[in-house]
């Protein structure tokens, strides 16, 4: 006679309690501080994203319905589906061990540019690349950041000059820059998440930054070693995302 096949809940109960003692001692939080208000917390901190707290919250009442429901045969009728199992391992993963906007993306060789640059040389990087934003550099420090749109803007102001290549530097395009055309500064170390954050989230009364720049420890005076920009979000959103 077959023995009965591994009830899921097992897994789960043991990912959800995993989950339950890491927020409890990242909190310093009571006995009875409740999940649920642990959960908020770490949202509240930015330990933990959005996605993961609505998860963690449905993880709680499936946890309950296990371990306060009926049995047949000593196992638990609620048993959680695979893929449930597999998303809140997937978040017990994370947050032990949670993967860096670094780890995620990978290197990339920064161009750089400075004020006084011809246009044409960022002009021919874009035309032989995918890059879309420059940092641009001066004495060894970040002072602004070059972007696609803002040299469309100044392309579209000068239209009708035939010669408006001639002479124009990387300051001159700049006066075309808007308040969006801006660059926040991540360490190297910066996780998925707080980078995520930093690109979707927009600093009091700023609008959202057009990039991240990545430097050894997040300060513009560092030389860069990777640009976030927007078409790194998905990758982002992904690697931060249960599997559910």
């Amino acid at each position: 006679m077959s023995s009965a096949p591994p009830n899921r809940a097992v897994p789960f109960l043991a990912a959800f309690n995993d989950i339950e003692a890491h927020l409890r001692d990242m909190l310093d939080a009571k006995r009875s501080d409740s999940f649920r208000w642990m959960v908020g917390q770490a949202r509240r901190r930015s330990v933990i994203n959005e996605a993961f707290a609505d998860e963690l919250q449905e993880f709680a009442q499936l946890r309950n319905a296990i371990s306060h429901g009926p049995y047949r045969d000593y196992r638990p009728i609620a048993e959680p589906l695979p893929e449930t199992v597999a998303a809140i391992e997937f978040i017990r993963d994370a947050l032990h061990d949670p993967p860096t906007a670094m780890s995620v993306l990978g290197d990339q060789q920064v161009v750089t540019v400075s004020p006084g640059d011809d246009i044409r040389v960022a002009l021919q990087i874009l035309r032989t690349t995918t890059i879309s934003q420059f940092p641009v550099y001066d004495t060894g420090r970040c002072v602004d950041l070059l972007t696609t749109n803002t040299i469309a803007r100044w392309v579209a102001a000068d239209l009708d000059d035939n010669d408006h290549l001639d002479g124009r530097t990387v300051r001159d395009v700049l006066d075309y820059a808007e308040s969006s055309d801006y660059a926040v500064f991540l360490p190297r170390d910066v996780l998925a998440q707080e980078a995520l954050e930093a690109l979707t989230t927009p600093p009091k009364g700023k609008p959202l930054p057009r990039a991240a720049i990545i430097t050894e420890v997040g300060r513009a005076d560092h030389r860069p070693v990777r640009v976030i920009g927007g078409s790194d979000i998905a990758a982002l959103v992904e690697a931060v995302s249960p599997l559910r």
